[in-house]
This record gives structure tokens, C-alpha cells and sequence, in this order.
């Protein structure tokens, strides 16, 4: 069973910066912001981490990028790197306090969609399809 996606009303996503899983090396939302989607999930499950590894070509498809947000010291923060999940350590959770359990936001800067929990890649590809955005590239690129 899919995760309902509750719309957020047009509001710009908060730029931060945080320090990358165990590299301690900081990353910035602004960097992927325009160029990619970004799905922020708070504190997920490792199964869940594990799931968004298999599914990397996936998400490269969409340009969906995946941040997890972590508490500091988390043995999650240092799985297994992919292309398209980065996960940042957010001391005190302040940054995941801001976005909620997981916020999806779109190439255009906005928060498109806000989930009650980890969302499933299905439910957000799904909504991500149906992106103005999306359809353009899916004719341009063919996929």
C-alpha cells in the first residue's frame, strides 16, 4: 500500500548545508537544487537505505537524488555510496525538524509533495511522472 502524498502549498525549499555521512565532507542543497529532485527523508529505516541502493539507476533516471537526514554518529552514515542517495549527518535534527518525515522537491525549487513517513519510490516516481517537467524530459530523452 502506497503513502499518500500530502501537496504542500508552492513553498520554496530552505537551503542547507550538512556534513556527508562518515567523509565529513559538507554537501549543499543548493547544489543540487535546479538540476535535480530532491526526496529529504528523516532518520529512515537502514532497510529502507538499502532498498533506495538497489534502485539507483531508478532514481538517476528521474534525477531524483535521495537525502537522508541522520542523527551524528549514526552507523547508517556510512553504508554504501551511490550516485543518487547522499546521506548527511543533521546534528540536533534541525534541518529534518524543517522538512518533516520526507519532503519531495522539484526541479523548480518548490516543495511538490510532503509524506507522513519514508514514501515508496512507486508512489513518488508516480508523482514525479505527472511533473510538466518530467513529460518534457521523457520526450526529449526518450525514457
Amino acid at each position: 500500500m502506497s503513502v499518500p502524498a500530502l501537496l504542500a502549498v508552492a513553498a520554496l525549499a530552505a537551503p542547507f548545508t550538512l556534513n556527508e555521512g562518515g567523509a565529513n565532507r559538507p554537501w549543499s542543497l543548493t547544489s543540487a537544487l535546479g538540476r535535480e529532485r530532491v526526496l529529504i527523508v528523516r532518520n529512515p529505516p537502514a532497510a529502507y537505505l538499502n532498498d533506495l541502493r538497489a534502485q539507483d539507476t531508478a532514481l538517476q533516471v528521474r534525477d531524483l537524488r535521495v537525502v537522508a537526514l541522520l542523527p551524528p554518529g549514526d552507523p547508517r552514515l556510512t553504508g554504501p555510496r551511490t550516485l543518487m542517495l547522499t546521506v548527511l549527518a543533521d546534528p540536533g535534527g534541525t534541518v529534518g525538524a524543517q522538512y518533516g518525515p520526507a519532503a519531495l522537491i522539484g526541479k523548480d525549487r518548490h516543495i511538490k509533495a510532503r509524506y507522513p513517513g519514508p514514501p515508496r519510490l512507486e508512489t513518488v516516481g508516480a508523482l514525479i511522472d505527472t511533473m510538466p517537467m518530467r513529460q518534457q524530459e521523457r520526450r526529449e530523452r526518450g525514457r
